[in-house]
Formats: C-alpha cells, sequence, structure tokens
C-alpha cells in the first residue's frame, strides 16, 4: 500500500506556476492531500494572504522559480494566451522526471515536453470553475512518453476537486469545449431567466431564489435520474402547454442548433490556441 497513488501524493511537494481562480481552487482541494504546495507568482504581495489561509507550511507563496527543483510535481496554471510568452522561464527549475500537469486550454503535452526537455511526464488536465467547490470534472490525457504511475497520481491529485475522466489527448479540445466551458452556458441561462423574470414583474430577491433553485433542482435531478434529458424535458412539457409554447419559442430561435454550434467554436478555437 505504500507505493499507491494517494500515498505518493501525500508526500509530495506541489509546484504551480500561476496561481489565478483555477490555481486557487486547486490549492484548496489539494489543502488536505499534500505534504507541501509551492506557488510561484510574480507578484507576491498580492497573493501573500493566502498563505494564511491554509494550515503553518502547508502552502508558500514566493517569486523564487528555484524552489521548483524541490518539486516532484509541477502544475502550469497559466492562461494559455500567455503560455507561449513566459513558460520557457521556468525550463531551468524542471527537475529531470518531474510530473507536469498542465491546465492551459489548448496547449498540447508535446508543447509542454518541447519547452521542458528534462521530463518526459508531461500530463494534460481541463478542470472547469466548479473545481472551487469540488464538484468539478477534469479531464486527463497523458504524454506518450507519460508512464501509468505518473498518470495516477495527476487523477488522484484533481479528484480532490471533483470527477476525474480520461480521454486521449485528441479528445480534450472537444472535452473543454464541453465541460471546461459548459459552466457559461448556464451561467448565459441563468443571467436570461433572471431577466426574464424581472420583466415579468418578480421582486428581485425572489427571482434570483427562483432561479438558483431551479437550476439546482433540475442539475440534481438530471444527476440522479435514470431518465435521458430528452425524457425529463418531455416530463415538463405538457403537449399544447405553457412549456411547449415556451419550447417552441426556443425552437423557432433555433437555440438548440446554436448551442451545437457554440461547441464547435470553442473546440476550433482551443485548436487555435494550440497551433504553433
Amino acid at each position: 500500500m505504500s507505493d499507491s497513488p494517494a500515498n505518493r501524493v501525500n508526500a509530495t511537494t506541489i509546484g504551480i506556476i500561476g496561481t489565478g481562480s483555477m490555481g486557487q481552487a486547486l490549492i484548496a482541494g489539494w489543502s488536505n492531500k499534500v505534504h507541501r504546495i509551492v506557488a510561484v507568482v510574480r507578484d507576491k504581495p498580492k497573493y501573500a494572504p493566502l498563505e494564511a489561509e491554509y494550515t503553518e507550511h502547508l502552502l508558500t507563496v514566493t517569486e523564487d522559480r528555484a524552489v521548483l527543483t524541490e518539486c516532484s510535481v509541477v502544475v502550469v496554471a497559466i492562461k494559455p494566451q500567455m503560455i507561449r510568452e513566459i513558460l520557457h522561464e521556468f525550463s531551468t527549475f524542471i527537475a529531470p522526471g518531474t510530473v507536469v500537469i498542465s491546465v492551459a486550454a489548448g496547449i498540447t503535452t508535446e508543447f509542454i515536453g518541447r519547452v521542458f526537455p528534462n521530463t518526459d511526464q508531461i500530463i494534460r488536465a481541463m478542470p472547469n470553475t466548479p473545481s472551487i467547490i469540488g464538484k468539478g470534472v477534469t479531464g486527463v490525457s497523458g504524454s506518450p512518453e507519460c508512464t501509468r504511475e505518473s498518470l495516477d497520481v495527476a487523477c488522484e491529485l484533481m479528484s480532490s476537486v471533483g470527477v476525474v475522466v480520461e480521454v486521449p489527448e485528441s479528445q480534450q479540445n472537444a472535452l473543454a469545449a464541453v465541460s471546461g466551458s459548459g459552466p457559461a452556458y448556464l451561467f448565459y441561462l441563468a443571467q436570461y431567466l433572471l431577466q426574464g423574470a424581472h420583466e415579468l414583474g418578480l421582486d428581485p430577491a425572489t427571482a434570483e431564489e427562483l432561479v438558483r433553485q431551479t437550476l439546482l433542482g433540475s442539475a440534481d435531478l438530471l444527476a440522479t435520474s435514470a431518465m435521458s434529458p430528452i425524457a425529463l424535458r418531455q416530463q415538463v412539457t405538457s403537449p399544447g402547454g405553457m412549456t411547449a409554447a415556451a419550447m417552441q419559442v426556443l425552437d423557432d430561435s433555433h437555440v438548440g442548433p446554436a448551442v451545437v454550434a457554440a461547441l464547435a467554436r470553442g473546440t476550433e478555437r482551443a485548436n487555435e490556441l494550440g497551433s504553433p
């Protein structure tokens, strides 16, 4: 049992490059799983208060990139638009054999491997923002050279913030379009449900409660029911009723095809971000 992924993670020092919202979500999820976390940032005064949120010595926030040489796992949590510009600055601090996990959308393991030639244990992971509350879903893919042992460590780490799904790297951009961008689709719907509720004359507090609880309950029903989304929708939609009339407006506005087209465009954009 001593060589299980969980035990290896418990003894691991994790380095994280970039401490935005996703980086902070991962740190929160790892706080009870790992021995030590070092966050390398550009602006220490901005992020130093994070240290006080955790047990003493668990999290160190620093501008010193050399601390990465002590880390057996390094997580790259830089925005993909910036990664080509600054990631090479960290290359000399990645020790041989380090497990590198990139959560940058669209950036391939091949690219990370070229920037970090000291290791071939490269893993690509795509978590989503519900990871902040431990209810995310993360797609994980290893580079061709990545060992099962390294992949298991990555899966163990990412499972601390939600569900982990292993996929071939060729499917990562499609996965990112569905689950990575997916929360924005729900929040977009919530935005316009609220707007419509206000226009119907509901007071803001009531509208807020109705929308939040309706979406929450519907998501829980979808998660726990054996019925398909189509069947669940049909259950609500009586022929000739008010829901059927509302659904007709959405169909006439081609909302369904627009969602499918949006997923395709998101995948295309991820491909663009990963292009040389």
